[in-house]
């Protein structure tokens, strides 16, 4: 029984639903909240400019909120017949791998990678190809590891990699390495430069990111689907965050695993064939992408202009504007990614994204998207545009009641602030009641349950989880509005590859990052105390995080901490408990890794591919194969030979290194002066 049977709506019907009560709901509160700032003396004009504010922000909650309570029903009703079927035994694999039909072309699965770590890249791939050989689907998909990586040594090491990826898996076709020698348009730029050499090899095309990794059966599930439906573009498969030890992470991954499935399942019902692409763990018709996805090149200069920074939500609203369906396959599981580690890394990816997504607001309108479309784009930009919208909000809010506190004489005046918290105590309801929600979801099940590490540990992990989201939101407030504010300035970030080790925070770092953010909260506290004392209970929720943000992030970073409260059962995840196969390959795969990474880290691998045979030509072949290389002018050659005489590989400057490796012949004759 499908979820909109269940439901007995349509799609138009539930977007209508939620459209009308997120209307209900925000004018009630927006009139609540401008009679509230009435009845206290009239509202004044730090109220006045709060009231559009508040109404957007709370449009902001209620829409969510919607959505998630959607997806709560849905999933609820869905999940009764299973746990009256089976309650405490291992649920039926729900996927049909089989792929139908005669056709026997391969689905390409690509792997575009920058200055990632070659041997976890590597194992990822090894652990997909391992698990499509136990489901015997191993000759119906070919892996393209696309590399824009810009480090020379990086890059050589990738080729290496590969070349042991290969002979330890006995393989002769299906894994394909391909280096680009300029990454125009980033990571767009690397999935175009596929498409138009080897789509046609291809009916569809799994775009993952580096830290990937999907199941076989999931793979073929996903190929299936697509095989079935000539008018799907797009099938997103929602991945799940696992494999990381610090305690920012695992709340992370945690949130995800209990939370996430409302809201993603919310918002595939009320989206449709209308639904959004998230970059990676995506499987994509090639021919429907090549023809519709060419980006356009935004009108002014970087951050808001030039190229398309966060392409993926523009290549859905493309396909679906040709007509093409874009789905979210809410039942496929086993589909998995990293998350960053530290509170740094976090908002180090976040200022990129905010780049790319209000860059989308150029896009609004075209009279080329549909309007579901506009509004996915919206809601990107809305994703960190309420950041500074809060921000602006609470300090109206503040100099607001500062007034009312001065205008009016009598002890009990503050006591008439009892309308504005229930204001905001429906504020915090609507916030944290998806959160419940997701936790009766859970106990539905014995078995969902225990791998959450009990009913009691799946409680304590929620709180745990609720009170450091309310410590740490004040900071990515803060965080936001820095980068909507650079970037409406004009400056633009550097592009650069993302941090996915875990490596912690020291002290020192935590004071360098967040000193300013300590002080500015300090400031305010005590500007409260001193001078509207009555007000300092309502905002220290949101005082707390800020004044102590420098132990909070090196606590947020903490392996230590993490894999204590792990031992413990606390913020588990299902894969920890009982992993699936993919992922027990890839821990297998990351433990062989272990001995040649301390190998490689010691390797000059730029001077070793001059020096040894094997490197040489494994860098040559790869290159002849794939890349049409320029040969250096001999003035050049002849420069970079005498360089290489007086002081070797060293001696060779870095700024000519990458036309070197593109020039086999040259590069070739270096090579042979090693070897006399």
């Amino acid at each position: 029984m499908t979820s909109q049977a269940l439901l007995a709506s349509s799609t138009s019907r539930i977007r209508s639903l939620v459209a009308l009560m997120t209307l209900m709901l925000v004018t009630i509160a927006t009139a609540s909240f401008a009679t509230v700032a009435n009845n206290l003396g009239g509202v004044n004009y730090f109220e006045l400019a709060g009231i559009p504010l508040f109404a957007i922000l709370f449009a902001w909650i209620a829409f969510s909120f919607c959505l998630a309570t959607l997806g709560f029903v849905a999933l609820w009703r869905e999940r009764i017949e299973t746990v009256r079927r089976v309650d405490d035994a291992a649920p039926v694999e729900p996927l049909s791998i089989g792929l139908e039909g005669e056709s026997r072309e391969r689905t390409a699965v690509l792997m575009p990678i920058y200055n990632e770590s070659p041997d976890r890249v590597m194992a990822g791939v090894k652990a997909m190809l391992l698990d499509l050989r136990e489901h015997s689907l191993q000759d119906k998909f070919d892996f393209y590891i696309l590399s824009d990586t810009t480090n020379h040594g990086t890059w050589i090491r990738e080729e290496v990699a590969w070349s042991e990826l290969t002979r330890s898996l006995d393989l002769t076709d299906g894994v394909f390495y391909r280096h680009r020698p300029h990454n125009t348009c980033r990571k767009a730029g690397n999935i175009a430069d596929f498409v138009e050499r080897w789509g046609s090899r291809h009916e569809f095309m799994i775009v993952l990111d580096a830290d990937s990794l999907i199941s076989g059966a999931t793979l073929g599930e996903m190929v299936r689907r697509m095989r079935q439906d000539d008018r799907l573009g797009i099938l997103q498969v929602p991945p799940v965050p696992i494999g990381r030890s610090s305690l920012f992470a695992r709340l992370q991954q945690f949130a995800a695993s209990v939370y996430g499935p409302i809201f993603v399942k919310g918002f595939s019902l009320w989206a449709g064939g209308e639904g959004n692409y998230w970059g990676h763990n995506a499987i994509l018709r090639v021919e429907a992408f090549r023809m519709h996805c060419d980006l356009p090149v935004l009108p002014g200069k970087p951050p808001l202009g030039g190229e398309i920074l966060s392409h993926d939500f523009i290549e859905a609203a493309l396909l679906v504007q040709a007509g093409y369906k874009v789905e979210i396959a809410t039942d496929l599981g086993d589909s998995y990614e990293e998350c960053p580690t530290t509170l740094a890394d976090y908002a180090q990816r976040d200022q990129r994204w905010c780049q790319g997504n209000l860059q989308h607001s150029k896009l609004l309108a075209s009279e080329n998207l549909r309007p579901l479309s506009r509004l996915h784009l919206s809601c990107g930009i809305m994703a960190y545009l309420a950041s500074p919208i809060w921000v602006l909000f609470t300090g109206l809010c503040m100099a607001g009641m500062i007034v009312d506190t001065q205008d009016f004489s009598g002890t009990s005046r503050i006591d008439s602030y009892s309308g504005a918290l229930a204001i905001f105590s429906v504020s915090m309801v609507m916030l944290l009641l998806p959160k419940l929600w997701s936790v009766l979801l859970v106990c539905q099940s014995q078995r969902e349950m225990k791998l959450r590490g009990g009913l009691l540990m799946l409680v304590m992990s929620s709180l745990l989880e609720t009170v450091f989201s309310v410590l740490l939101s004040p900071i990515m407030a803060i965080y936001h509005t820095r980068f909507v504010v650079a970037a409406l300035r004009g400056k633009s970030i550097r592009w650069s590859a993302q941090q996915r080790d875990e490596h912690g925070v020291t002290w020192s770092d935590a004071l360098s990052q967040f000193v300013v953010i300590t002080l500015a909260g300090m400031l305010v506290t005590f500007l409260l105390a001193q001078f509207a004392p009555a007000l300092l209970p309502w905002f220290s929720p949101l005082l707390v995080g800020v004044v102590f943000s420098i132990p909070l992030a090196v606590a947020m970073g903490s392996r230590k901490i993490g894999l204590a409260l792990r031992s413990i059962g606390a913020l588990l995840i299902p894969s920890e408990i009982d992993p699936p196969s993919v992922c027990q390959h890839l821990q297998r795969a990351l433990e062989d890794a272990k001995t040649t990474a301390r190998y490689s880290d010691q390797v000059d691998w730029f001077e070793d591919l001059i020096h040894n045979p094997r490197t040489f030509a494994i860098h040559a072949a790869i290159q002849k194969s794939t890349v049409e290389g320029a040969a250096m002018p001999i003035h050049q050659f002849k420069a970079l030979e005498a360089a290489f005489a007086t002081g070797g590989a060293d001696n060779i400057p870095l700024e000519s290194r990458s036309a070197l490796l593109h020039d086999i012949d040259t590069l070739k004759r270096l090579h042979l002066q090693t070897q006399q």
